[in-house]
Parts: structure tokens; sequence; C-alpha cells
């Protein structure tokens, strides 16, 4: 009998969404949310990478080990790689990323009208700023990218559907973040874009602030960077660059050029001279060579992004470079070059925080961490305070201090 389950994330923030609906969904059914004895682990997968694919599997073993006894539940995206393996581990549960939202129906053995993926929902979230899902799949097919494989083409969740969600969310949490797989494609399958969901979302009376999350420059238009004057809108962009090398963008599949890119940071901090720019970079790409690997050097000297998501390239099923294999060679240069761009983004880091030594900021108190608490800022940098703060609140801060990758506030009143 299936009473209590545990639930293990890996992956992004539409996983961690997706967990927090499938928690609830479990707890309609009477099952209790447990970490000690579960009687199941139902495990969210990612398989972006080769290394996000061994750390699903990994994940499996280990709870594997900690309690034989249990029933092992596998979804998400390695599901759609790992299905043979996954049947030879033993696990009793396998639900692709079109089906997770059945799995409490598929362990009690019930019958149940199907809604769809965007039946899951949920009434709050774990954390102080609410992920709130509103787009799946993608449709451009990069070349080095199984997503399109794994979770199919984009799909978009109903307008209505999403402002009733955010409208009771803002009633908990003082910071709602926009996700999805690629997130400005919500909407295109039926005519409608983001542009119109966020002017809507930020009438929300409740509604403090609205952040997004990652975001294809190559549908970011005009009409949404005028949306960052809104102050309710967080003055931060996190975009997917890959590369500074028009040649390597094309092998990518990309849809954009280094000339798209720096255009539309350029229009980012006309509107608003210190927001926030983070990023998506990787190294490795079959075929990058030293002048490609320069270029995106020099085009991020140019952008100076406050944060970069350095990742090596590694070869997916289903995706072009399939069987292309990495020379030794490659390898040494791939982590001489990770190491560049680590060095890189912490000097960026550090001249972006700078900035606002003695300012003001808006920070969403998150956590506790012994005498501090800490949270993000409406520009994404992470500041502790030396204060007993109640969690969830937005409090003023006057950043005092950068230690490192640390910086230190005081609450202003």
């Amino acid at each position: 009998m299936v009473e209590k389950v545990k639930f293990i994330t890996l992956g992004c923030k539409v996983n961690q969404y997706e967990t927090q609906a499938l928690k609830e969904k479990f707890l309609k059914y009477g099952f209790k949310i447990a970490d000690k004895d579960p009687h199941l682990y139902v495990i969210n997968t990612c398989a972006v990478t080769s290394k996000a694919y061994i750390k699903s599997k990994e994940a499996i073993l280990k709870a594997q080990k900690e309690n034989p006894q249990a029933k092992i539940a596998v979804v998400g995206c390695m599901v759609k790689d790992g299905w043979e393996e996954l049947k030879k581990m033993d696990v009793d549960f396998i639900l692709s990323p079109q089906e997770k939202h059945l799995l409490p129906e598929k362990i009690l053995g019930k019958e149940s009208e199907d809604g769809g993926i965007w039946s899951l929902k949920i009434t709050h979230f774990f954390n102080q700023r609410a992920f709130v899902k509103i787009q799946d799949g993608c449709d451009n097919f990069c070349s080095f990218c199984e997503i399109p494989y794994f979770r199919g083409r984009s799909t978009s969740r109903p307008k209505e559907d999403v402002l009733e969600e955010i409208e009771r969310l803002s009633l908990r949490h003082s910071e709602i973040v926009l996700c999805g797989i690629n997130l400005a494609l919500y909407g295109k399958e039926r005519g409608e874009d983001l542009v119109s969901l966020i002017k809507d979302i930020l009438k929300i009376k409740t509604l403090q602030r609205l952040r997004l999350s990652s975001l294809e420059p190559a549908y970011i238009s005009d009409e949404l960077l005028e949306l960052f004057k809104n102050e309710k809108l967080c003055p931060h962009l996190h975009l997917p660059f890959q590369s500074g090398d028009d040649q390597i963008l094309r092998l990518m599949n990309k849809k954009e050029s280094v000339s798209l890119y720096k255009e539309i940071v350029k229009k980012a901090r006309r509107i608003n001279p210190l927001v926030s720019i983070t990023c998506d970079i990787m190294v490795g790409f079959p075929y990058e060579e030293d002048r490609h690997f320069s270029n995106t050097v020099k085009f991020l000297e140019e952008i100076r992004p406050m944060r970069m998501h350095i990742f090596s390239f590694s070869a997916r099923p289903h995706t072009v470079f399939e069987n292309i294999k990495i020379s030794k060679e490659m390898q040494i240069k791939t982590k001489e070059r990770y190491k560049i761009l680590k060095e890189l983004t912490e000097k960026f880091s550090y001249e972006y925080k700078k900035k606002f030594l003695g300012k003001r900021l808006h920070m969403v108190v998150e956590e506790k961490k012994k005498d501090y608490v800490c949270g993000y800022t409406e520009n994404y940098i992470r500041v502790y305070v030396k204060e007993n703060l109640p969690l969830g609140e937005i409090v003023k801060v006057r950043i005092e201090k950068i230690e490192g990758p640390l910086v230190y506030g005081k609450v202003s009143r």
C-alpha cells in the first residue's frame, strides 16, 4: 500500500513547478509527502545534457539503495531516451513529460479523464518566489538540443488559467516568475503572444513583482522590451546566447546573429541602464576553433553579463551531432575555455554589483542562513542581511559590501 511519497527533482524551473503540482495532486488523493521511509519515490528527471542524464540515473539508484522496498516512479525528460534502461533498472512506473500529470492515477490504478499537461496547477510554491509554468515544448530544433524530442512542439497554457493562478499565488508570494521551455513562444500556436499576457498580468492589483525566465533573443520585440518600463517587471533579462560567433550560431541552428544579441542588450540598457543581463554560453561545440572562441570572448567583453551559466557541449541522441566523437585535444581545450569564461564571469559579476554599493534595492526575503536572511533583488543580485526578517516580504536594502561572490546589505528604513 502506497501512502507516503518522496519527491526528487532535477533540472529546470519547469520541472520544479511540475513537481509542486504533482505533490498537490497526490495530496488530494490522500497521499502523504514524506522525506523518511517513503513507500514511493517520484523522481522528476532531466536529460538536457549527458551529465544531467547521469545525475538522474544516480538519483534513481540512490533511492533504490536508500529504501529497497519502496516503489520507484520516474517521470520527465530522461524517459524518452532511457525507457529500456529504466526497465532494466526495475523502475515501477515510467511516464514521459506528456504523461506525468497522470501519475497519481497510474499509482492507484484508476481511470481518469485526461485533462492534458495544463491540468497540473498549484495553489502555492515551496519557495518565496513562485514559479508559474505557462509554456511547454520547443519548435527551434537547435542542432545540439534534444528538448523538442523530449517535450514536443510548443504549446501554451490558456491565458485565463495563467491569470487566475497568478492572482491566487500573488496573495501568498511577493514575486512571480514566468517559466517555460521556450517562454517567448507563448501563444504563437494560437495567434497570441507573450506581450499581451504580460500586460494583463501587470494589471493584477495584488501582484508585487514579476520576473521572466529565459527568453530566446529571436523572439524579443521592441514592444516586449518597452514593458520593462513598468516597475512591477523585474529589470533582468536571461538570454541563452550559447556563442558569440556567427558561424558557430549557424552550426547550432540558432535563429539569431551576434549583431541581434548586441542590439537587444543595447535597447534593454537604453530603457534601463542598470538592467541585469544573464546568459547561457556553451564551450566545446563541434568545430569551435580558437578564432570562434576568441569572438565569443570579445562579444562577452562587450556585453559584460552579470552572470553566465557556462556548460560544455555533450552529444545528445536525436540531434545532428548524436554520433560525433570529441577528440582528447578538444576535451582539453574545452576545459581551458571553461576556465577562461569562469574568470570572466567573476570579473563581470563584481563590476556589475559594485555599481550598487551604497544604493538601495528591493530584496525578497527567501531563506534564513545562520544569523542572516538572504534573497534576490529585482535585478537578480543575491544579498545577505544580518537581521531577522519575515520570509516572503520585499524589503528595501542598502548594499554595503561585496566579498568575493557574496553581497551584504542592511535594511534601509
